[in-house]
């Protein structure tokens, strides 16, 4: 996840000042930004204030949507339940890293765009580490978890380029966090400054941007064989460690370059290979929800008439969950998609996908006890059909002509 997640960073940081010959520069509704302010840390002992910093980088990738890629620093002197018996009063330093969604509704709902004053609604999800000194003689410890954070940005226009903000971020972290117990949150409160770039304040729509609430959408289905790996072992078949993953999935090319899908998928995983019998890990029934945003490669220099093959790398979280003991919890995913268009309405596609999950759904950790060594890869194949006007999908070529 951390180095995706600075992968897409160094990505989007390079894409400032790019253009798109033919098409819409990339380069707009790109803005950056930094913010100082308050941490106040939650779990069942109380409510701790501290520190937090941040900056980030993000576009608006369509008129009301805008991607965002943030690194949070925060120190907050937070009690942590080490034993049944004692409480152990922290200095800890956290790192959150994220990827963000902005909703801007007043572009969504209303006709009137722009305006000094804007409020939007944010989710995102990533990671957190926690590196902490402890002060009561208990020793230090480092965690590091799946988040998911929830806030709103209530900004301030004074130029074209310049905008003051207010931002509150509320990072759910897993219940066991920190050695605690119930509900662990992060808070923080910071006031920061945007740059924006291209002179583009009100993040206009750009030239393959989806016009119409209805065009563009699309739905799929697959099957594959997936492997549950720990550690990246086990892949060869007579381990017996293989499943299926059917899926089904909905989403909408947004821009050119843009495209966001929801996907439900997995109906088979197994905990870690018994060494000592020789024999796969216990099965179980499981499913995977998730958003991916998915960036088309095909279309990063230029739109293309009448390209037919998209290569598509995607990032994206959700929820996963197995049925034989109920729990749910977060993952994470990243893959690449290809995608082929056979017709107007028609696409063929294969997917590669690793999907990380979390101790508890994966059955225990892997033999080097890394959060990322519990992973189901897939690779699946199906059918997309298309609905609606196709603006940033397929577009016949300009010197086409019928025979």
């Amino acid at each position: 996840m951390k180095k995706t997640i600075t992968a897409l960073l160094f990505l989007l940081t390079l894409a400032v000042g790019q253009a798109q010959e033919g098409g819409s520069p990339f380069g707009a509704n790109m803005f950056m930004s930094g913010q100082l302010g308050a941490s106040f840390y939650n779990n069942k002992y109380g409510f701790y204030p501290g520190f937090s910093g941040g900056i980030a980088v993000g576009k608006w990738i369509t008129e009301p949507l805008a991607l965002r890629v943030t690194l949070d620093v925060m120190t907050n002197n937070s009690p942590l339940h080490l034993r049944e018996d004692a409480l152990s009063h922290e200095v800890a330093n956290y790192t959150f890293a994220n990827v963000d969604m902005l909703w801007d509704f007043n572009a969504t709902f209303s006709r009137v765009k722009g305006g000094r004053f804007q409020l939007y609604p944010m989710v995102g999800l990533g990671m957190v580490w926690r590196d902490s000194i402890n002060v009561n003689g208990y020793g230090s410890s480092v965690d590091h978890k799946v988040q998911v954070m929830l806030g709103a940005q209530a900004n301030l226009r004074i130029s074209k380029s310049w905008v003051t903000f207010l931002e509150y971020k509320a990072f759910f972290l897993p219940q066991e966090f920190d050695g605690t117990y119930g509900n662990v949150i992060m808070n923080s409160l910071t006031l920061g400054v945007t740059r924006n770039f291209y002179d583009s304040p009100f993040h206009r729509r750009t030239l393959y941007e989806s016009r119409a609430t209805g065009n563009d959408w699309f739905v799929g289905l697959g099957l594959g064989p997936n492997v549950s790996t720990f550690d990246l072992m086990y892949f060869n078949p007579k381990y017996g460690m293989w499943g299926f993953a059917p899926e089904v999935m909905a989403g909408r090319n947004l821009t050119e370059f843009w495209t966001l899908r929801f996907e439900l998928n997995g109906i088979t995983g197994h905990e870690r290979y018994d060494t000592v019998n020789g024999a796969p890990g216990d099965g179980y029934a499981f499913s995977n929800l998730h958003a991916d945003i998915m960036v088309n490669l095909s279309h990063l220099i230029a739109f293309r008439r009448g390209a037919r093959f998209h290569v598509m790398p995607y990032l994206g979280a959700g929820l996963v969950w197995r049925y034989d003991n109920i729990q749910f919890d977060l993952a994470s995913d990243f893959g690449l998609f290809l995608r082929y268009c056979v017709s107007r309405r028609s696409d063929v596609y294969a997917d590669l996908k690793y999907i990380m999950v979390p101790t508890p759904i994966g059955g225990g950790p892997g033999p080097s006890g890394s959060f990322y060594s519990v992973g189901l890869p897939s690779f699946t194949v199906g059918y997309i059909y298309n609905f609606g006007t196709n603006t940033t999908r397929y577009r016949i070529p300009a010197n086409w002509c019928p025979e």
